[in-house]
C-alpha cells in the first residue's frame, strides 16, 4: 500500500494576534483551510469574525503571528497581490462597483488570463447576469449583486474563496441561492473560508468549522460535530 496523500494546505494561521490601534481584536487565532475544503467561521457579534477575514487580507493595521497561504508568507504581500496567490476576497459590504454595469465590473477584474472566455463562463454559471449586462451594478436586486460579487470573485480562478457574511441582508430564499453556489465551489477544485452569521445552513455546506469568542478559536471540529452538539449549537449559533 502506497503513502497516503495528504491535502495540499492553502491557508494556515497560528497565534495570529491583531487589532486597530491599542484595541486587540484577535488574541491567538490558529486554524488552517485545505484545497478543496469548506470551512465556517462562527461565534456571536464582536467575537472578531471580520477582523479575522481583513486580517487573512492585510486590511487590518497591526498584526502578528503567521499568516501563509501556500506555504508563503503574507506579511510582505500587497492586498492586491494576494490575488495572484489564488485567494479571492468577497467582503461584506462594498463588494461590487455600484457605478459600473454588469460587464465592466467584470471586465475589471485582474489576474485573467482569457477575459472574454472567462466572462462567457460566469454568464453561464449565473444566467440571471447575463440578461443585465449592460446595466449599473447599484440597479441591481441585493441577490442578483451579491451573484455578481460571487462572478466577480470567481474570474481570477482562485484556490479559495474568503466569503464575509455572503448572506447579510438577504431573504431567506436568496440566502438559500448563495449556499447552493457555496455548495458547488468543490466541483471547481475551490476552498472556501466563510464568515457567516447563518451559521447553521454555513455548517451544513462545509467541511469543518471554527467558532471565536473574545477573539480567540474556543472550539473546532469537523461541521457535523459541531451542528449535533444542542448545547454547543444554542449557545453560539441560536437555537433551532
Amino acid at each position: 500500500m502506497g503513502p497516503v496523500s495528504l491535502p495540499e494546505r492553502l491557508l494556515e494561521l497560528r497565534g495570529l494576534r491583531a487589532g486597530y490601534g491599542e484595541v486587540e481584536i484577535l488574541r491567538g487565532v490558529d486554524l488552517h483551510v485545505d484545497a478543496g475544503e469548506i470551512v465556517t467561521i462562527a461565534g456571536t457579534n464582536g467575537a472578531g469574525k471580520s477582523t479575522l477575514a481583513k486580517a487573512v487580507m492585510g486590511l487590518v493595521p497591526r498584526c502578528v503571528g503567521v499568516r501563509a497561504f501556500r506555504g508563503r508568507a503574507l506579511d510582505q504581500v500587497a492586498p492586491e497581490d494576494r490575488i495572484c496567490l489564488g485567494i479571492s476576497y468577497v467582503p461584506q459590504v462594498a463588494n461590487v462597483f455600484t457605478r459600473l454595469t454588469v460587464q465592466e465590473n467584470l471586465e475589471v477584474v485582474e489576474a485573467v488570463a482569457d477575459r472574454r472566455a472567462r466572462i462567457a463562463e460566469m454568464y453561464a454559471l449565473f444566467p440571471g447576469l447575463a440578461g443585465r449586462r449592460r446595466l449599473a451594478a447599484g440597479m441591481l436586486s441585493g441577490g442578483e449583486r451579491q451573484q455578481l460579487a460571487f462572478a466577480r470573485a470567481l474570474m481570477p480562478r482562485p484556490a479559495m474563496l474568503l466569503l464575509d457574511e455572503p448572506t447579510a441582508a438577504l431573504s431567506p430564499a436568496l440566502a438559500a441561492q448563495v449556499f447552493s453556489i457555496i455548495g458547488r465551489l468543490p466541483e471547481w477544485n475551490i476552498a472556501a473560508l466563510i464568515i457567516e452569521q447563518r451559521a447553521r445552513e454555513s455548517l451544513r455546506y462545509s467541511d469543518r468549522g471554527y467558532i471565536l469568542d473574545g477573539g480567540k478559536v474556543v472550539i473546532a471540529g469537523r461541521a457535523d460535530e459541531l451542528l449535533a452538539n444542542d448545547d454547543l449549537t444554542d449557545l453560539y449559533l441560536g437555537r433551532h
